[in-house]
């Protein structure tokens, strides 16, 4: 009996470790890895996208570096090139589908009913988000410095060296998996401070109604923001406003100009202010003055 508990306990403690190890490379890597980018949606020839010369040309120099980690969101793992000029994004895929022992599991019908209800919500999620990504090439290509969008599995032949969290360097066959490249922008925030720092707010007021300006474009187009973050999802190139960001665009009838003045306007301020008045108070009247213009 004592033989027995104590093969028990050793199954036990070598369950336990294994877990915790696993919870552990998790954590240290922010669970990026090979398996959790990769899928296998089937060909949509909605999201192809063509290229003009000078984006293939500038595709190679950007594909030509190994990428660091550089942080995880709540779509794609972001990494950044060599040269500081070029962030590549990987979809999370593991957030959007079942595993797969859950997915085989037999269930009676009104929890197999949800199962199914659950994917075809996240299913959803992913052809809004690839399609937002469409959308930011195709209508907003300078608005979000965005250089390559790869969708569907393609003959791409490259294999791409990055590193992650930790530094464990990883091979990626990018013709395997979807990603977008971006041209790397400095998030609003630190270029704000930037400009307060030197004491240029003549040209902060200009970054703002840039940054306010793409907004009314985008919905002027007839495209809203699922998560319109200046501070956060926004940045700067060359002093141009970008919107890093590039997975919330969608196109809804309700939710028209009408619509981005009374309702969209009013979370962007409300998300704005505070951080304008906590660290950049010299640029909140002329914020407010924006504001009041926009919204009615």
């Amino acid at each position: 009996m004592r033989s027995l508990l104590t093969k028990t306990g050793i199954v036990l403690f070598v369950i336990a470790s294994i877990f915790g190890i696993d919870r552990l490379s998790h954590y240290l890597t922010d669970g990026f890895g090979y398996p959790n980018i990769t899928s296998a949606p089937p060909y949509n020839p909605h999201w192809e996208v063509s290229f003009s010369d000078e984006d293939l040309q500038e595709l190679q120099e950007a594909l030509s570096q190994t990428y660091t980690y550089l942080e995880s969101g709540s779509q794609s793992y972001a990494f950044v090139s060599e040269d500081n000029a070029y962030v590549i994004k990987f979809f999370k895929h593991k957030r959007w589908r079942l595993n797969p022992l859950i997915d085989a599991l037999p269930l009676p019908p009104s929890l197999s009913a949800k199962r199914e209800r659950w994917k075809q919500k996240k299913k959803e999620t992913v052809d809004a988000t690839f399609e937002s990504c469409v959308t930011s090439y195709r209508e907003f290509k300078d608005e979000t410095g965005l250089l390559f969008v790869h969708l569907n599995k393609s003959s791409l032949n490259h294999i791409l060296t990055v590193k992650d969290r930790i530094g464990f360097k990883h091979q990626i066959e990018l013709g395997n998996v979807e990603f977008v490249i971006q041209k790397k922008a400095i998030p609003t925030g630190p270029y704000l401070l930037s400009l307060k720092e030197k004491g240029k707010t003549e040209e902060a007021k200009k970054a703002l109604s840039a940054l306010l300006d793409f907004t009314v474009k985008r919905a002027e187009k007839g495209y809203s923001d699922k998560d319109p973050h200046l501070i956060r999802n926004f940045g700067f190139i060359n002093d141009q406003a970008i919107e890093i960001d590039i997975g919330g665009f969608h196109r809804d009838p309700k939710k028209d100009l009408n619509y981005f003045h009374s309702h969209e306007m009013k979370k962007i301020k409300r998300k704005l202010l505070p951080w304008l008045e906590e660290n950049y108070p010299e640029l909140a009247p002329f914020a407010e003055e924006q504001f009041s213009r926009l919204i009615y």
